[in-house]
């Protein structure tokens, strides 16, 4: 029997080396099931997402974790990473990102590749998620 999953979690350390790791797992969810370049989006918005949840929230901290949501919805992939939460909100820098630096871009990104993406609080901390079209 072949069961179609179309929802997956998984808990990770909140180290950077976590985000190879959440990117992989994101690839085997999607690959074979979206377009090439959508499952390469993917992987971006993962690792943005997962990045700065290690680098800028809770998660980063000692015995600190984040959460990768995948979902495969009508149409779209929707990635959301769980953090252990942070004083302020995840937020797009104002005016064009500064493309020679080597930080302060992701949320650029996101929005790029992206249909819709946002922040909200969860009771363990706070959820960024993304929807990509599942098609090119």
């Amino acid at each position: 029997m072949v069961v179609d999953v179309t929802r997956l979690s998984r808990l990770f350390p909140g180290r950077s080396r976590s985000v190879a790791a959440a990117r992989s797992f994101a690839w085997a969810f999607v690959v074979g099931r979206v377009p090439d370049d959508v499952v390469h989006s993917v992987e971006l918005v993962v690792s943005e997402l997962a990045t700065n949840a290690v680098a800028h929230t809770a998660s980063g901290q000692p015995g600190g974790h984040f959460v990768l949501e995948l979902e495969m919805l009508d149409g779209a992939v929707r990635v959301g990473v769980v953090d252990g939460g942070a004083p302020g909100a995840p937020t797009k820098s104002e005016g064009a990102p500064d493309f020679d630096a080597t930080a302060g871009r992701g949320l650029f990104i996101v929005d790029a590749v992206a249909k819709q993406w946002a922040a909200e609080s969860v009771r363990v901390g706070r959820r960024v998620w993304a929807e990509l079209a599942a098609e090119v």
